[in-house]
C-alpha cells in the first residue's frame, strides 16, 4: 500500500523517467569538446565569498559521505586559496582515477556539483585551464544531459540546471545553456513559492538551492530570475536563527551555505505558502511549523514535525529541532523524523505520517494555519485515528504559553514534548493543565555524523477525548 502510494503521489515526468533511468545510467556520449572550458568573470566574487566556504568531510562510510568526495569541493577549496599546483593535482587525480562508470563519481547530482565547481576553480585561476581539463568537463556535461533528475526533481534538477548552464556558459555552448534556462523555467513558478519559499520546506536546503540560482543568475542573467532570488532572500533571512544558521526544519544542518541577505524583520512573518510563521520581538524569536510537510512528490526531506516550535531567549537557544543526524536508512534515521522527536504532540505512539526507508513517506498530514495575529498563532492538523490536534500558541514580554487541543473521540494515549537545547538560559516551564510532566533524555543534530544529548519535557498521559493540554513557559528577565 505504501508503494502504490508513492506510485500515485508521484509526477508523470518523475515515474517516465525512472521507467527509464536504467537506460539512461549506461549512457556516456563521448563527443570532442566545441572549444576550451572557459572562465566566468561574471560569478568571480560570488565564488570567492564566504558563501563557497568548504566544510568539514563526511563519514566516507555514509552514501551522502562518498556523495561529497565526488564533488570537488576539494579543487574549489585550493582554487580559492590561490594554490594553482594542488588544483591541477586534484584534478588530473580524479580524471584518472574516475573513468566514465555508473557509479557515485558519475551520479548526476555529484557530477553536476562537480562539474560547477571545477568551473568556478577555474574563473578563479585561469591557469588552470588544460585540453584534459576541457575534455573531461565535456564529458561530464554530455552525461548529465541525457540524465537529468526528473526522476527526483527538487533541489536535485536545480542543481543539474547550475551545471547545464555554468557549462554551457564556459563553453560558449548555447544550446546546453538554452536547455538549462529551459529546465529553469519549468520548475522556478512550482520550486519557488509564493511567499519565497522553497517547497521542499527546509529552510537549509532553501539556501542550497538559492546559491545554485545566485550562480545561475550570475552567468545567464534573467529578470525573472532575479525577482524569485528576491523572494527567497527574504525568506531566508526571516528563517535564519538569531546565530544567523538555519531554522532546522526537515532536513538540514548549520553547514548550509552563508549567504549575503537583506536584514531580518521585526515583528510577525508569515509565510502562509511555505507553512511557516516566525516572531521577532525584542529578544524573543520563536518559529512555528504550521504547513504541510512536502509535496506530496517528493517527500524525501520531510519530518513528522507538524505544529512543532523552535524558541530563542536574548540569542540563546531554548527550544530546538532535533536536526538530521543521518541520511542511512535505520532506527537513527526513523528517530530524526519522527513525531516524538519533536516539540508537538504525539498520539498513540503514532507519527502523524509513515516514515519509511530513507527517503520516503506519506500519505501526507493535512496541515491547516488557521490565524497570525499579534501575538497569538494558531494551526491544526490532522493525526492518525481520526483526531485533530489544534496548537495555539502566545507570548507576551518574557512568557509563552502553548495550548494544545485534542479533537476526537475515545480513550487515546497522548505525549506533548519541548525539546530543550542542551544548555539553555534560565527558565520555568509549568503545565496548563492536569498531569505529570516528566523529564527524559533525548538526541538533537545539527550537523551530519554529530548529536548531542539533551533534555525534554514530557507530559505522557491516557485521555479521553476531547482534550486539552498546555505549557506555560517562563523565561529569565
Amino acid at each position: 500500500m505504501l508503494y502504490l502510494h508513492a506510485l500515485r503521489a508521484a509526477r508523470m515526468r518523475q515515474l517516465r523517467a525512472r521507467a527509464f533511468r536504467p537506460l539512461a545510467r549506461r549512457r556516456f556520449p563521448d563527443r570532442e569538446p566545441p572549444g576550451k572550458a572557459s572562465p566566468i568573470p561574471a560569478a568571480r566574487e560570488l565564488w570567492a565569498s564566504p558563501a563557497f566556504e568548504g566544510s568539514s568531510p563526511l563519514d566516507a562510510s555514509t552514501r551522502l559521505g562518498r556523495f561529497h568526495r565526488q564533488y570537488g569541493d576539494d579543487v574549489l577549496a585550493a582554487a580559492r586559496a590561490g594554490d594553482l599546483e594542488e588544483t591541477r593535482r586534484l584534478v588530473a587525480t580524479w580524471i584518472e582515477a574516475h573513468p566514465p562508470h555508473d557509479g557515485d563519481a558519475w551520479h548526476p547530482y555529484p557530477l553536476s556539483t562537480r562539474v560547477g565547481n571545477w568551473v568556478a576553480a577555474l574563473t578563479l585561476l585561469p591557469e588552470l585551464a588544460s585540453p584534459e581539463l576541457s575534455r573531461s568537463l565535456w564529458r561530464q556535461l554530455e552525461r548529465l544531459r541525457v540524465n537529468v533528475e526528473d526522476n527526483v526533481l527538487g533541489n536535485h534538477v536545480i542543481r543539474n540546471v547550475r551545471a547545464l548552464v555554468l557549462g554551457g556558459t564556459s563553453f560558449g555552448a548555447a544550446d546546453l545553456t538554452r536547455r538549462g534556462i529551459e529546465l529553469l523555467r519549468r520548475e522556478l513558478p512550482e520550486q519557488v513559492l509564493r511567499d519565497g519559499g522553497h517547497y521542499e520546506r527546509s529552510p537549509s536546503y532553501h539556501l542550497v538551492v538559492l546559491r545554485d540560482l545566485l550562480e545561475i543568475q550570475a552567468a545567464s542573467p534573467h529578470s525573472w530570475l532575479a525577482e524569485a532570488i528576491e523572494r527567497m532572500r527574504s525568506f531566508a533571512a526571516a528563517l535564519a536563527r538569531p546565530d544567523g544558521a538555519p531554522a532546522l526544519f526537515n532536513d538540514g544542518t548549520v553547514d548550509a551555505p552563508r549567504l549575503d541577505l537583506p536584514e531580518a524583520p521585526e515583528g510577525l512573518s508569515v509565510f502562509g505558502d511555505s507553512g511557516f510563521v516566525v516572531v521577532r520581538e525584542g529578544p524573543l524569536w520563536l518559529a512555528f511549523r504550521c504547513g504541510v510537510p512536502a509535496p506530496d512528490f517528493l517527500p524525501a526531506h520531510a519530518h513528522a514535525d507538524a505544529l512543532s516550535f523552535q524558541l530563542w531567549w536574548r540569542g540563546r537557544p531554548v527550544l530546538v529541532d532535533p536536526g538530521t543526524f543521518t541520511y542511512e536508512p535505520g532506527a537513527e534515521r526513523d528517530w530524526f523524523r519522527s513525531t516524538r522527536a519533536h516539540s508537538t504532540v504525539c498520539v498513540d505512539g503514532r507519527d502523524q505520517f509513515r516514515l519509511w526507508g530513507a527517503f520516503r513517506s506519506g500519505p501526507l498530514p493535512k496541515v491547516n494555519l488557521r490565524y497570525a495575529r499579534e501575538r497569538a498563532v494558531e494551526a491544526s492538523v490532522v493525526l492518525p485515528g481520526r483526531v485533530r490536534h489544534v496548537r495555539r500558541i502566545e507570548w507576551a514580554d518574557d512568557e509563552v504559553w502553548v495550548y494544545d487541543q485534542l479533537e476526537g473521540n475515545g480513550r487515546h494515549h497522548v505525549e506533548s514534548r519541548l525539546i530543550l537545547a542542551p544548555h539553555p538560559p534560565e527558565l520555568a516551564i509549568a503545565l496548563l493543565s492536569h498531569g505529570e510532566m516528566t523529564t527524559e533524555r533525548t538526541w538533537i543534530s545539527e550537523r551530519f555524523g554529530e548529536r548531542a544529548e539533551t533534555l525534554a519535557k514530557v507530559v505522557d498521559a491516557e485521555l479521553e477525548l476531547p482534550a486539552q493540554l498546555g505549557f506555560r513557559i517562563m523565561l529569565a528577565g
